[in-house]
């Protein structure tokens, strides 16, 4: 699949092939990393569990509007994102992107199902830790829900792809710390979820930007710079966001009492491994989308020459 030269002698859409695969092998990478240390270690078992533990006090003390809204949380933004992508799709025509952009949905969702019941184990290592039933690693719930977001992502025009890749994030990150406050789901399982997406996201993309040259290649146009929707600012606060989410989930742990307080008998579980376990749950989840629309913008095709008028 040979990207088709941009006209004007501008660079056609996904031309520099390493930096996709370069993401889907950071991906994997990180998945692998991120279940040898939560679900292979002692250690690691013990953080996530008593981020759990943390969720459940606190999940146990919420009534009314506020817990059904939290149990219902999958289901409704699961519906929204199904409803958007299918409106893009019949709005602007993208039949192909749109095929490929549900075969990537399909693929995370079935590798989430795959790891998680066949390929991934968890060991019980006589920590102290519950081994309830089993593996959990990665959230199927923050999967579906990342990864129709991520579909709506790759059938929109480049110069709303900053824009809609915050609002996945957003979207994404409601649902993978809904399912974490609702203690269904450790911290892990949820960034594991957002790395199944990132890297069939990437598939996906490569292959919707390559076979989508046309409507993937930005176009200079007299008196426009592409509006919000395609300011690079959406990019830096989800890095920022990102950056700023996650190195606030390590300092809770260490403001929690760090590996002391896993190890003690009992674990000493307080607020700040709720608060850090949260944060862990939606931080991963924003770079993840920061970096695929950075990506995205990077790769989008150019065509060079005289502006056409808007």
């Amino acid at each position: 699949m040979i990207p088709m030269p941009a006209r004007h002698g501008g660079r056609a859409p996904a031309a520099r092939t390493w930096l996709w695969v370069a993401g889907m092998v950071a991906s994997v990478a990180a998945l692998i990393a991120v279940y040898e240390v939560f679900v292979t270690t002692s250690t690691g078992q013990r953080a996530d569990h008593v981020a759990l533990e943390a969720a459940t006090e606190r999940f146990e003390e919420l009534q009314g509007l506020a817990l059904i809204g939290l149990t219902r949380l999958p289901e409704i933004t699961a519906a929204v994102a199904v409803v958007v992508f299918a409106v893009v799709t019949v709005w602007r025509r993208r039949w192909l992107a749109s095929l490929i952009a549900v075969g990537a949905f399909t693929g995370a969702n079935l590798s989430t199902q795959v790891l998680k019941n066949v390929l991934l184990d968890r060991p019980d290592l006589d920590n102290g830790v519950p081994y309830l039933t089993g593996n959990s690693l990665p959230s199927g719930h923050t999967t579906f829900a990342t990864a129709a977001a991520m579909a709506a992502f790759l059938v929109v025009a480049p110069r709303w792809r900053p824009a809609t890749a915050a609002l996945g994030a957003a979207f994404a990150t409601t649902v993978g710390a809904g399912t974490f406050v609702e203690a269904w789901h450790r911290p892990a399982d949820v960034v594991a979820a957002y790395l199944v997406v990132a890297f069939w996201g990437l598939v996906g993309g490569l292959f919707v930007l390559r076979t989508g040259a046309a409507w993937n290649t930005r176009r200079p146009r007299a008196g426009q710079t592409g509006g919000l929707a395609a300011s690079p600012w959406w990019d830096a606060v989800l890095w920022l966001g990102g950056l700023l989410a996650t190195a606030g989930a390590l300092a809770a742990y260490r403001l929690a009492g760090g590996v002391a307080a896993l190890v003690a008998e009992p674990p000493q579980v307080s607020a700040w491994h709720f608060v850090g376990g949260l944060a862990f749950a939606i931080g991963p989840g924003l770079l993840v989308f920061a970096a695929l629309a950075t990506l995205f913008r990077l790769e989008a095709g150019r065509e060079h020459g005289p502006p056409t008028r808007p």
